[in-house]
């Protein structure tokens, strides 16, 4: 830049750039430049311009494996047999583009080893991803950025911990809860919380009040303004000399301010305990989106609602969007896997090559409307597929601490 614009000016151009790839490459130019865009305070200020602004381009980041690249098959083997030695591909795709291009995304070695065995994505939120891995160990990943930050999550034997994440949207610290329960009746759960500006240390909630004993948590968890929503269900005794027990669905909600959890009740229709009915968490626009999946006694007619919830606090309440007829003779949609920014459902559907592999899928949007789909050109093994949406930040840059990688 001209040398007639002073430095705090060129900075504050840099800032206004909302394409991270430039702004890391600016880092080159200069030794001062690369301490201001490396310094905390202008990653921050360019992630809360930039994120407010919602003029970030969405990306999804797919993970799936393709029995192409499997030296030696033939495509014919057990799905069990492929899980354990097919090629693991990631793909980034910008949302925003209705060409869907897509480029492969670098793994960094701490968190391939995690998905190795078998770690899931806990939350993402401000372009970080939290990876769980059930032995104790949680990592921050950046994606766009290939930088990550390990954190250990002290776990006892005998008991079931469930990790939840978000970054505040006041500070941008990243922040994970923990929720303990022990393998005792007369003990109830446990929670921690943990910050990365901490230092590295787990502490007390602000709140007082913890989950009931018996309210269980499930996989599915969204990040929405300043809450964490976990899919969960309350195993309560129906007659104890039976030992039934019925497991009404609900949603359990933590904010991240007050870090006080509150149970949020769904309507009835998802709320009822049915082996024939799943439901799932999404973020959309942000908003939490409920699916519900309802199927026969054969799994081989399934019908996707899609709810989303309305207002905060004791004002929650769900509104039915759509519906989707998933039954072979309607549309040959296998799978809801999550939504495009535009709304548009992303399903796991048949293969549409002229030859393939018996157990290769293909992923595609679904338009609701003309009940069609477009294929996005990414294929894989069934249900081997994961979709997560994100948008590109500079978080991490500046941090140095916790194992960062």
């Amino acid at each position: 830049m001209s040398d007639n614009i002073s430095f705090e000016i060129q900075m504050e151009i840099i800032e206004r750039i909302p394409d991270i790839k430039w702004v890391i490459q600016y880092r080159s130019v200069s030794k001062a430049w690369k301490s201001v865009i490396d310094s905390k305070k202008f990653v921050t200020a360019h992630t809360l311009r930039h994120h407010q602004a919602h003029n970030n381009r969405h990306h999804l980041l797919i993970r799936t494996q393709d029995c192409q690249d499997c030296k030696g098959c033939t495509g014919t083997r057990p799905i069990s047999e492929h899980c354990i030695d097919t090629p693991v591909k990631y793909f980034s795709i910008v949302d925003d583009d209705v060409t869907f291009p897509h480029e492969k995304v670098s793994v960094p070695d701490s968190v391939e080893e995690l998905f190795r065995y078998e770690a899931v994505i806990v939350g993402v939120c401000h372009g970080l991803f939290c990876l769980y891995e059930y032995s104790r160990t949680a990592v921050i990943w950046n994606p766009s950025l290939t930088k990550t930050v390990v954190i250990p999550v002290s776990n006892v034997d005998r008991c079931m911990t469930d990790v939840g994440f978000r970054v505040c949207p006041r500070n941008l610290d990243p922040k994970l809860v923990k929720i303990t329960r022990v393998d005792d009746v007369n003990v109830g759960p446990q929670v921690e919380v943990f910050s990365l500006s901490s230092g590295g240390t787990w502490r007390s909630p602000l709140g007082s009040n913890v989950p009931d004993r018996s309210i269980e948590f499930g996989y599915g968890q969204v990040v929405v303004d300043e809450f964490i929503y976990w899919f969960a269900f309350d195993r309560i005794n129906v007659d104890d000399d039976t030992f039934r027990i019925r497991n009404p669905n609900l949603i359990m909600s933590f904010d991240l301010t007050s870090e006080e959890f509150t149970k949020v009740d769904l309507p009835d229709s998802l709320a009822l305990d049915n082996p024939h009915t799943g439901v799932s968490l999404y973020n959309l626009r942000e908003s939490l989106v409920v699916l519900e999946r309802e199927s026969d006694r054969f799994y081989s007619r399934k019908l996707y609602h899609v709810w989303m919830m309305i207002g905060h606090g004791c004002a929650r309440s769900f509104n039915k969007l759509y519906s989707i007829n998933a039954s072979p003779d309607v549309a040959l949609v296998h799978s809801i896997l999550g939504f495009r920014n535009t709304g548009a459902p992303i399903v796991e559907v048949d293969n549409d090559k002229e030859h393939y592999y018996p157990h290769e899928r293909a992923l595609a949007v679904y338009d609701p409307e003309s009940k069609s789909n477009t294929n996005i050109g990414i294929y894989g093994l069934y249900c081997s597929f994961s979709v997560h949406s994100y948008m590109e930040t500079l978080l991490l840059l500046d941090n140095q601490d916790l194992g960062q990688r």
